[in-house]
């Protein structure tokens, strides 16, 4: 017989930095609430293309509704840009020097400027539900169609999806047409599973801020009120 009671624990996941997000201060003035197409134009306009088709655009953090006040929407509807007005970027490591160089730098988001500020570098998360405001999608879908294809493509990654949910369709204007857009949160995963699919995301258009994934718990701060300067 053999008998060991000095199990070792099991090592805890640890996430891998070769993706990360940069999050960079900004100051302003204002900014249209739909600033997706105009933030992609201004990017290529600082890096280069190889780097702009593997970076993904989180955008800038926007106010939502709340506490008695409606954000405006539609065609044109602007928003005053606080000063916890951030740019979020998902980046590859060897990527990183490349778009830190963004710091400094001004951004024309039509007739609108942006400063960009210094940057901090935020690890991907371990949390086990996250959330896509959005990926872009055919109209023609049904909700159901949607999330098998997308149980697909989890399952071509190797994660065993049990629970997602489909939240608001939406649109990101363009220079060519709307780009129909779904939101959607992932549940129940385990950690290297999280941190993949952070890691690669689900479909196209990173560049306008489709198909990336962050924690769940962290969706309130990215959309949290803006102090009105």
């Amino acid at each position: 017989m053999f008998w060991r009671d000095d199990k070792r624990p099991e090592q805890a996941f640890q996430v891998p930095d070769d993706v990360c997000d940069l999050v960079f201060r900004l100051s302003g003035k204002r900014i249209d609430v739909d600033h997706a197409q105009a933030l992609a134009e201004a990017l290529r306009e600082h890096l280069d293309d190889a780097t702009c088709a593997r970076i993904g655009v989180h955008g800038v953090r926007m106010a939502s509704s709340g506490n008695g006040w409606n954000r405006p929407e539609g065609a044109g509807a602007e928003l005053p840009l606080s000063r916890r007005a951030r740019l979020d970027i998902r980046v590859p490591r060897e990527l990183i020097d490349a778009v830190l160089r963004l710091s400094d730098r001004s951004l024309s988001l039509g007739h609108q400027q942006i400063e960009v500020g210094s940057a901090t570098i935020r690890p991907l998360s371990l949390h086990g539900t996250l959330h896509a405001r959005a990926i872009s999608c055919d109209s023609a879908q049904s909700e159901d169609e949607f999330l098998r294809q997308v149980a697909a493509e989890l399952q071509a990654m190797d994660i065993d999806v049990s629970r997602m949910l489909c939240g608001k369709s939406g649109e990101i204007r363009t220079a060519g047409a709307s780009l129909f857009t779904r939101a959607l949160m992932v549940t129940d995963l385990k950690p290297h599973e999280s941190v993949r699919l952070q890691q690669r995301g689900i479909g196209g258009d990173r560049l306008l801020g489709c198909g990336l994934f962050v924690p769940h718990k962290e969706i309130d701060a990215v959309y949290e009120p803006q102090e009105q300067d």
